[in-house]
């Protein structure tokens, strides 16, 4: 199965979420059946992603700090009762690095760096091309 790992700045509008996340998941699925989710808990592009799964996908593994996730979306007539939750990490690099592991392909835009500043975001995406990882765009 592959396994893509979908992640972004937690600012990001609901316009740029369908722009550069949904409409490439999409395009995407057009051409592959067995595909999984991996995503992390914090708010923003997270969250989003959740609701979007949440009525879409049983493969979906949610990525988190600590005993349980910041957010979960409602189980009710959803697949999140049979998504996997996988918790126990001490910090976000940890966790980050283990999503990142763990993914075959990922899906990101940055839309927070310039050239005073580089994002978790940015940061994350170059370990995933370092690893190999197969961009989506």
């Amino acid at each position: 199965m592959k396994k893509i790992l979908v992640f972004g700045n937690g600012n990001i509008s609901f316009q740029d979420f369908l722009k550069y996340y949904i409409e490439p998941i999409e395009s995407f699925l057009l051409t592959e059946s067995e595909v999984g989710f991996v995503v992390c808990d914090f708010r923003g592009l997270d969250t989003l992603m959740m609701e979007y799964l949440k009525t879409y996908s049983k493969n979906v593994w949610v990525y988190h700090i600590g005993e349980k996730p910041r957010y979960k979306p409602d189980v009710f007539r959803t697949f999140v009762n049979e998504w996997n939750f996988v918790g126990g990490f001490k910090s976000d690099a940890e966790r980050d690095q283990k999503a990142i592991e763990d993914c075959t392909h990922f899906l990101a835009k940055d839309f927070n760096s310039d050239e005073t500043r580089v994002s978790g975001t940015s940061k994350n995406i170059s370990k995933c091309y370092s690893l190999n990882k197969i961009p989506i765009f």
